[in-house]
């Protein structure tokens, strides 16, 4: 004999042998658990048939038949072979087209919950942003510079390459090199000049252009500029340094290959800014510029005494210094100053 029924969350009809009737098991379509239903006990001492041999059938009045509890369906008589797996199967289940709507419902769900957690983490963040700059410290205001010298203008700087990656051979042939034949990159803007030392190592030189001058600007009229500096100067030079490391392997490497080919030269113009300013700067000065009548001019060289130095038009009285605009197009300095050129110094201080 066999127990047929269908399951109340799926509607998947099931076939069971009889002797599981009354017990519990798990739907094999959806994974409800579920009671299975038992036809035999709905008379008083009913049980189900043994399985014995069969008697000759006895002429008896025939009894109408008990009708199923009223909380089951009625079910069709049962057949011995059944094509359906039995319950508390282990296989993977399929799921049935109400389970897939409840997963796709849940999975909408999530999505919603990520979504409305990115919009209250944006907003956050843009409220943190308009406090910063609004209630923040001011980095604005005036402050005072002054122009040196043109006789005595002029910024060096040694390279160090022992940590660029290179070999030791490929430092010391391009350094005898740069000895034997000095290099210049010169524009109206600035004189740069890379040249070997006599007792090894690499130096590079800057000088104003011949329509600019170097003007030293104080930034320790601003205490609020000061205390930026002394809280974020670590983290601002990280940059510069990455960039000076990484364009020093480069150079060394393009040199030597130079060198071995004597084919194309490299381009010193590119090595100027990121190796030739890289190595005269400081995380500050890496992200800072000057204005000049809406034009932009390099800040060249920083001090760590409170100084940053720039390449101005000859002659400039007033300009403005900001943050430079990255590759990116960010801004990673949001501050902006008005200095005034008050004073002249007669050597660089």
């Amino acid at each position: 004999m066999a127990i047929q029924f269908d399951c109340p969350f799926c509607t998947s009809t099931l076939k069971v042998p009889d002797s599981t009737a009354g017990k519990q098991g798990d739907c094999p379509r959806c994974g409800t658990k579920l009671v299975i239903p038992n036809p035999f006990a709905a008379g008083e001492g009913a049980t189900p048939p043994a399985e014995s041999a069969p008697t000759p059938p006895v002429q008896q009045p025939q009894e109408a038949p008990t009708p199923p509890p009223a909380s089951q369906p009625a079910s069709p008589p049962a057949e011995e072979s059944s094509d359906l797996p039995p319950i508390n199967v282990s296989a993977p289940r399929p799921h049935t087209s109400a389970t897939s709507r409840y997963l796709r419902k849940r999975r909408k769900s999530n999505a919603g919950g990520v979504a409305l957690f990115l919009f209250f983490f944006t907003a956050m963040a843009g409220v943190a942003g308009y406090f910063y700059w609004n209630y923040g410290p001011r980095l604005e205001g005036n402050l005072v510079a002054a122009r040196i010298s043109s006789e005595t203008a002029k910024v060096e700087q040694r390279l160090n390459p022992a940590n660029a990656g290179v070999s030791e051979d490929v430092i010391k042939a391009v350094n005898q090199n740069l000895l034997e034949t000095p290099r210049r990159v010169q524009s109206d803007l600035m004189d740069v000049l890379f040249y070997g030392l006599e007792k090894g190592g690499l130096e590079v030189r800057l000088k104003p252009g011949a329509k600019t001058e170097l003007v030293r600007v104080d930034l320790t009229g601003d205490p609020a500029l000061m205390d930026y500096i002394s809280k974020n100067g670590e983290q601002l030079d990280q940059p510069r340094a990455a960039e000076l490391q990484s364009s020093m392997k480069n150079f060394y490497n393009d040199w030597n290959a130079f060198m071995q080919t004597q084919d194309v030269m490299p381009d010193l113009l590119r090595y100027r800014n990121t190796i030739g300013l890289n190595s005269m700067l400081g995380g500050l000065g890496y992200f800072m510029e000057a204005s000049v009548n809406n034009k932009i001019y390099p800040c060249v060289h920083e001090d760590f005494k409170g100084g940053l130095y720039f390449l101005v038009p000859k002659g400039t009285l007033q300009f403005n210094i900001l943050g430079r605009e990255m590759e990116n197009g960010w801004k990673t300095f949001p501050g902006k100053y008005e200095v005034q050129v008050t004073q002249e110094y007669e050597a660089q201080p």
